[in-house]
């Protein structure tokens, strides 16, 4: 499937995403995947997310929601399904519906697993049903991600944040410019910028106000859902 390592997989062209009833690009645009260790295409990544089925006992199933320009290395996995039948708030999360008659179906939906825009997931990292990661953020290699990340957070190992990407200012700045819902030709034109490492000329050229930014929440104190 994938030739070499540099080859990936876009999202919002590929037949098995789009068609995927539990894959849900939020546009996805220029979103990718680099299979090329694990020879799997990117739906098959998506694990307990069944492409005939998007309702189980009446009840929709959560969703996968993707953002544009998300880079997902080779082995990213994401565990969806609900709680999987296993009601750990019960006495026991043991599964009698597969030996007992009259055992109750424990399933139960947990929320929709969401990925914000410019998220970057390392090698074989791993997150868990109902989790959102917010726009920016970068997940490490091997990483087991099993809470909410706040907008450009670092999580590497088991939901350890070490460092917070950019300055609060540029974060605002970068909130405001929000280049990642841009046409491709402003993109284009911004392209020396984007790549470069000064948030206040991709600021300037975006025409976005830096004092006016200043005065905005810090986008990892918000809740932004995708």
């Amino acid at each position: 499937m994938f030739k070499d390592f540099t080859e990936v997989q876009r999202l919002d062209t590929d037949p098995a995403v789009m068609a995927h009833p539990l894959i849900v690009l939020e546009d996805g645009r220029h979103s990718w995947y680099s299979g090329f260790h694990h020879q799997e295409g990117f739906a098959e990544r998506v694990r307990y997310a069944f492409p005939d089925r998007d309702h189980y006992a009446g009840v929709p199933i959560d969703t996968l929601r993707i953002g544009n320009f998300c880079q997902f290395a080779s082995g990213s996995s994401f565990l969806m399904g609900g709680n999987h039948g296993h009601d750990i708030e019960a006495v026991t999360p043991y599964g009698f519906i597969n030996f007992f008659e009259g055992a109750a179906d424990a399933w139960a939906p947990v929320g929709d697993t969401v990925v914000g825009h410019e998220v970057w997931i390392g090698y074989e990292a791993l997150v868990l049903p109902g989790v959102k990661i917010g726009t920016g953020a970068t997940v490490g290699a091997r990483a087991v991600v099993s809470k909410d990340i706040a907008p450009y957070s670092v999580v590497v190992g088991n939901n350890k944040v070490v460092r917070h990407r950019f300055t609060p200012l540029e974060r605002k700045l970068l909130w405001r410019i929000g280049w990642w819902n841009r046409p491709d030709e402003w993109i284009s034109q911004a392209l020396a910028l984007l790549q470069g490492r000064d948030v206040r000329a991709l600021a300037r050229f975006a025409g976005v106000d830096e004092d006016e930014a200043a005065e905005d929440p810090d986008p990892i104190t918000i809740d932004q859902g995708a």
